[in-house]
C-alpha cells in the first residue's frame, strides 16, 4: 500500500490549492449550495482561477500526450494505465494525476515532470493548450454512461464536503447536473463540442476511450492505447499492466492517501441503485 511519502513531495503538493471560494451561486432543489467556480462562463471545481488563465498558454512537448474527458468518465484510471503502458510495465506513478492536472496544477508542477508527459485537462478541444492545436498532439478521449457519470460525480462532491460544502440528497442534485449546473458544464453539451471537433479535424489524432469497454476488456483498451502511442508490449507486458491496472488494484494504490475519495466503486450500471 502507498503512503504519501512513497508518493514524493510533488505529489503532496498537487494537493494545494488556492481556495474554495464558491463563484457560482448554485443550489439544488432543495436551496442547498454547491461551491463551484464561474470562469468565463463556465463552471468548473472550485479552485482559484490563475492556472485556468495559464492553460491556453501551456508550452507542448513533441511527445506530450492529453488526456481530457467529463470529469468522472475515468481520467485517473486512464492516466495511471496509459502510464504503465509507456513504462512497458505494471508500475504505478509515483505522484498524483493532479501533478499534471493543467486546471489546478501550479505550472512549475508538470513542468518538471520527465517526458513523454500525460497532461491531465477536462477542457473541451477549443479551451485546450493552443500549441496542442497547432502541434497536432496526441489526445485520449475518456467517455462514460452519463447516469453513472451523474451517480459518480454526485458521489464525489458528497464525499468531498471540504471541497464543495455539500451534503444534499442525490434527488435534489440530479436536476442540477440534467441542467448542466456542475463541473465542466452539461455532460452532453460537452460530447457535443468533442464529436464537432473530431469531425472538423479529422487530421488530428484523437482516441476516445470508453469506460464500459475497459471493464469489459481491459487488454483490448490497453492495446488499443499502446498503438496509439506507438508502444510495442508483449501479452506478458500486457497481462501485468492489466492486473495492476484493475480497478480494484487501483484502489489499493490510492488506499490511505488523501486521493482515496476520488476512487470509488468503479461499477457500471451503479445508476440503477441510486436514487
Amino acid at each position: 500500500m502507498a503512503t504519501s511519502d512513497e508518493l514524493g513531495p510533488l505529489a503532496q503538493l498537487c494537493h494545494r490549492t488556492t481556495g474554495f471560494k464558491d463563484t457560482a451561486g448554485v443550489k439544488d432543489a432543495a436551496g442547498k449550495g454547491i461551491n463551484l467556480t464561474l470562469y468565463d462562463g463556465k463552471l468548473f471545481t472550485p479552485h482559484g482561477v490563475e492556472y485556468l488563465d495559464k492553460v491556453k498558454s501551456v508550452k507542448i512537448r513533441p511527445d506530450d500526450i492529453i488526456l481530457s474527458g467529463y470529469v468522472k468518465t475515468g481520467c485517473h484510471w486512464v492516466w495511471e494505465t496509459l502510464g504503465m503502458i509507456l513504462k512497458g510495465k505494471g508500475e504505478y506513478s509515483p505522484f498524483c494525476k493532479q501533478i499534471a492536472y493543467l486546471e489546478m496544477a501550479a505550472p512549475e508542477l508538470y513542468d518538471n515532470l520527465d517526458s513523454p508527459r500525460i497532461l491531465n485537462t477536462h477542457h473541451e478541444y477549443d479551451y485546450l493548450p493552443d500549441e496542442v492545436k497547432e502541434k497536432k498532439t496526441k489526445i485520449v478521449l475518456t467517455t462514460r454512461n452519463p447516469k453513472d457519470t451523474a451517480v459518480s460525480l454526485y458521489n464525489h462532491q458528497i464525499n468531498l464536503y471540504e471541497v464543495y460544502n455539500y451534503d444534499g440528497q442525490f434527488q435534489d442534485w440530479f436536476p442540477l447536473f440534467l441542467d448542466g449546473k456542475v463541473d465542466n458544464g452539461s455532460f452532453f453539451d460537452y460530447y457535443v463540442s468533442w464529436e464537432r471537433a473530431i469531425n472538423e479535424h479529422p487530421d488530428h489524432p484523437i482516441l476516445v476511450v470508453k469506460y464500459e469497454d475497459m471493464k469489459k476488456d481491459l487488454k483490448s483498451t490497453i492495446r488499443k492505447l499502446a498503438d496509439f502511442v506507438n508502444v510495442t508490449l508483449s501479452n506478458d507486458q500486457v497481462d501485468e499492466i492489466a492486473k495492476k491496472a484493475e480497478f480494484s488494484s487501483m484502489k489499493q494504490k490510492f488506499k490511505g492517501l488523501s486521493t482515496e475519495k476520488l476512487i470509488r466503486k468503479g461499477e457500471v450500471g451503479d445508476w440503477k441503485t441510486t436514487g
